[in-house]
């Protein structure tokens, strides 16, 4: 009996059409939002047969992707102090509106309703979507301060999410 070769896993360094030095906002929503699919799909299936590297692999790129929409949207979370910088203008947040809008700002173009903003934001399931609500519409007053009032957007039926075109790279 022959021995059968497997083909080898592709060098995974980048999809095709990836290009971390985009400068355009969508384009890097775009790319968070397959990384997240395939990170999702792979935890399910790939870490069954024992491929964390694999998974490693979307995760690091996940993150590479989420700060590079950080860095295009141009605003600054120090999560020391709270404080958020945007175009120059910095004000104090409160630690539950820092983790928000850095929550929302990691996953762009994508609507979280209130239990999940509280878990995954949060990681707080006891608040209740009240709750959630003041905690967006104080953090939606503060942004307007530095010039961010239309940034976290409101989807019907779906939850809050952040615009997909904020920040100084917007097209």
């Amino acid at each position: 009996m022959e021995a059968r070769v497997l083909p080898t896993a592709p060098d995974l360094t980048e999809l095709p059409g990836e290009d971390l030095t985009t400068s355009a906002l969508p384009e890097v929503a775009g790319w968070i939002a397959i990384y997240e699919e395939l990170a999702t799909v792979l935890r399910s299936v790939i870490s069954r047969a024992d491929g964390s590297e694999e998974v490693a692999f979307i995760e690091d790129r996940l993150m590479a992707w989420r700060d590079r929409h950080a860095e295009l949207a141009g605003v600054v979370i120090d999560h020391k102090d709270h404080s958020l910088t945007y175009g120059g203008k910095s004000i104090r947040l409160t630690r539950r509106e820092a983790d928000l809008l850095d929550f929302l700002l990691r996953h762009p173009k994508r609507p979280f309703t209130s239990k999940q903003l509280a878990t995954l934001a949060w990681q707080n399931s006891r608040l209740s979507d009240a709750q959630v609500r003041t905690y967006v519409m104080r953090l939606r007053s503060r942004l307007r301060e530095v010039g961010l009032e239309q940034v976290i957007t409101v989807v019907r039926n779906r939850g809050y999410g952040i615009a997909a075109s904020l920040g100084r790279g917007a097209e």
